[in-house]
């Protein structure tokens, strides 16, 4: 009997550490699906603006943008729906936030703001095969919406020339 009893003590002990290795295994993932994400990337013009979107993970393990550049560095978030903050510069705003990873460079549940009409969409990003960072924009369901395909920034100027 003691001898059993020992048996399925090894056993759980065996089950508990695999159970925290695979475990460990997603936590690794999203780290280096972070990695490859953080950084700067420019997005496809919008209304004629174009941002430099600084991606870093925030306080809660969330992936979020903040605009830190573009070819209208003055620009003011004149859409905002808060009347208060329409004085404000979009530059320094977040505007990708609460992206929860979802595997295979995919992170979604979060929420994107587009200071061209000042109106706020639920959110997936997708790295793509091709380097490129896919964040699409949509109203309810994901089929209704739009991607825009942003790609890294290597420049050393965080104004872009204006267009």
């Amino acid at each position: 009997m003691r001898r059993s009893i020992a048996d399925l003590l090894f056993t759980a002990l065996l089950v508990a550490a695999t159970g925290m290795a695979s475990a460990a295994a997603p936590a690794a993932a999203a780290d280096a699906a972070l990695a490859s994400v953080s950084g700067n990337w420019q997005s496809e013009p919008d209304d004629g603006a174009v941002g430099i979107i600084q991606i870093s993970v925030d306080a809660a393990g969330n992936l979020q943008g903040r605009l830190v550049g573009g070819n209208r560095p003055g620009l003011k978030d004149l859409n905002n729906p808060d009347p208060a903050a329409r004085s404000l510069a979009l530059r320094g705003q977040v505007i990708l936030r609460n992206m929860k990873y979802d595997g295979g460079g995919h992170w979604s549940g979060g929420t994107i703001y587009r200071a061209s009409n000042g109106k706020t969409y639920k959110c997936n990003v997708t790295l793509a095969s091709d380097g490129r960072l896919n964040v699409r924009a949509y109203i309810g369901f994901a089929l209704l919406g739009l991607t825009q395909g942003w790609t890294r920034y290597t420049g050393t100027s965080m104004d872009l020339p204006a267009k």
